[in-house]
């Protein structure tokens, strides 16, 4: 069997997963809140806590629902777990999607940079991915990004 070929994460790769990891701790929340009408706003915080948590801890691992449907699993480019630093930091990435996707276009596109700037340099990238399997709508994404990006 064939070892996974390594690659660096591609943004519409990670930005994937970090939206579908979102959606699994703010759609139960929202769901709780709106369905169960008495102490809605414990249950929903309960429910987002719980969803952070578990989320915590299987980025540390480097494996998550978003990860896995993205088709990758994430490492260091010692071929390592990320672990609980880099597993809280991905973790509150998807806590806040729409203030990482700001942060994350204003560090990509500031004037007089471009997406094959810092964060387009294989070297600059802390964490990587292993491919696990084949996605093709989102592989076809990442080869745009790459010819766009160059």
């Amino acid at each position: 069997m064939e070892t996974p070929e390594p690659l660096i994460v591609d943004w519409p790769s990670l930005l994937f997963a970090l939206i579908v990891d979102s959606l699994v701790v703010w759609g139960p929340a929202l769901l709780l809140f709106f369905l169960v009408p008495t102490h809605q706003g414990a249950v929903a915080v309960a429910t987002v806590l719980l969803a952070l948590m578990t989320n915590w801890v299987l980025y540390a691992r480097g494996n998550t629902l978003g990860t896995y449907l993205g088709g990758f699993r994430l490492r260091t480019r010692r071929r390592q777990a990320p672990g609980l630093t880099y597993g809280l930091v991905l973790t509150l990435l998807s806590f806040a999607p729409v203030l990482a996707l700001g942060f994350l276009l204003a560090v990509s596109f500031t004037p007089g940079n471009n997406a094959s700037g810092f964060l387009g340099r294989p070297d600059s990238h802390p964490i990587i991915g292993l491919r696990t399997h084949s996605r093709r709508l989102l592989q076809a994404t990442d080869n745009y990004w790459e010819r766009w990006a160059d």
